[in-house]
């Protein structure tokens, strides 16, 4: 390790840290639970609205579209104000508009609560890149960025059975008409006779559970375990923003960060849709798989982690560590090709199992990647690129919702997005600096 390049916090780093990587987690959670609330209701949304798929895409491309200016503003405040300050207010902003979304009574201000939930939800990651990046050794930053990745996983795995469980207490009546529907078939189990606006109150419930964790965040983290490293950047990486956007590395990382979302969220955004309306699956049915699919995500970012770092301790260079867990995710996300043609039961839930193993695992190795670059510009850096992703997302969601209705299928776009990852996977073999270990 070279000491003229790590911060203070990271040469005597606190066993501290690891909660502090759990606490970001559990941001990560919150974040996605609130985000993933809308697509677990999307049948009564688009139902409550009379909405059809390209016009349901427009609220995740409102959601996108202030995602990357999110992720652009808060990137350049993280690096200016102390990311201590930054973060809770992000979280606070991100629950409220969770919150209003609940209280939506029209098409236009729901679509307003979706930008302002992206505007603030993209706060997230240039503040936790910035926070592990400050507390954790180079060859553990895989795996603290796979703890904190992985919330988003867990939110999905939580959202579900959160989302089931308000949805019947704001309803008593519905565990009854979805048995009777189960019976009588019908793929609209918990819209059909349902009352039309109990989809409101799992999103201000949900909405409600930020303020918990900006409690734990000023209660449980040592102010000084982020001051020295936000004191010492300015000799770690590249020094200045200008040279960052001219380095090869940036821009292959932009084509990694839309590579990698358009899979994750592609998927996040369309797979329940597919299960219930193509597939068969009752809403209970969507909620279970759902569950099990991000349950599986979140072990593909945890052994993707835990694996990288085994590899540095016996003796692997770390940056070919990173390289050869990508090139494994990548190839897990090229299952995709296959789930057109997969039949319903076994062969389908395992081809969509495998993607969900690739799609999170890819997360930790770009995030680690990421933070070579500049300790200096580490927001900007994160925000720049978060800001590129989704940036690219509010095209495609439009392209895909209306590719979705002229098919009268989701398969052409699952069958397609989990290719896009490899084209990244090319890119750092062959353009990536070789021997490059600084960090």
């Amino acid at each position: 390790m070279n000491p003229s390049t790590d911060s203070p916090a990271v040469a005597a780093p606190s066993p501290w840290r690891w909660w502090v990587c759990l606490l970001l987690m559990l941001a990560t959670v919150i974040n996605y639970m609130d985000r993933m609330a809308l697509n677990q209701m999307a049948l009564r949304i688009k139902a409550y609205f009379e909405l059809n798929n390209k016009e349901y895409s427009l609220l995740e491309s409102a959601f996108s579209v202030a995602f990357a200016v999110g992720a652009v503003s808060t990137g350049w405040l993280v690096d200016r104000v102390s990311v201590r300050w930054v973060y809770p207010v992000m979280v606070l902003g991100w629950s409220a508009a969770g919150v209003l979304t609940g209280f939506a009574s029209g098409f236009w201000m729901l679509l307003g609560c979706r930008f302002a939930l992206g505007l603030f939800e993209a706060g997230n990651w240039p503040c936790g890149m910035k926070t592990t990046r400050a507390v954790l050794r180079r060859e553990e930053r895989s795996l603290g960025n796979s703890l904190f990745q992985s919330g988003t996983a867990l939110g999905a795995v939580v959202a579900p059975l959160v989302v089931l469980a308000l949805l019947r207490s704001a309803d008593p009546g519905e565990p009854v008409r979805n048995a009777v529907m189960s019976v009588t078939g019908g793929t609209f189990a918990a819209v059909d006779g349902a009352p039309t606006d109990t989809w409101k109150y799992p999103f201000r419930v949900i909405g409600s559970l930020g303020v918990v964790w900006i409690a734990l965040w000023f209660l449980t983290v040592p102010r000084a375990m982020l001051r020295p490293a936000e004191e010492s950047i300015a000799g770690a990486g590249l020094v200045r923003f200008g040279d960052v956007l001219r380095d090869a590395r940036f821009w292959i990382l932009f084509a990694m960060s839309i590579g990698i979302n358009v899979t994750w969220h592609g998927y996040r955004t369309w797979l329940p849709l597919y299960l219930q309306e193509q597939r068969g699956f009752s809403e209970k049915e969507m909620s279970q798989f759902t569950t099990l699919y991000y349950v599986v995500a979140d072990i593909g970012s945890w052994t993707v982690g835990g694996v990288t770092l085994l590899l540095c301790r016996r003796g692997t260079a770390v940056h070919r560590s990173r390289v050869l867990a990508y090139g494994f995710c990548a190839a897990c996300t090229l299952t995709t090709v296959a789930v057109p043609f997969l039949p319903n039961g076994v062969p389908l839930q395992l081809g969509l199992l495998v993607v969900a193993f690739g799609a999170m695992g890819l997360f930790p190795t770009y995030f680690a990647l990421s933070q070579e670059l500049s300790a200096k510009h580490q927001g900007k850096v994160s925000g720049s690129l978060g800001m590129c992703a989704h940036g690219a997302l509010a095209l495609a969601y439009p392209v895909e919702g209306y590719l979705c209705d002229l098919a009268k299928s989701y398969e052409p776009v699952l069958g397609a997005i989990g290719v896009a990852p490899l084209v990244a996977f090319v890119l750092i073999l062959w353009l990536w600096p070789p021997g490059n270990e600084k960090g």
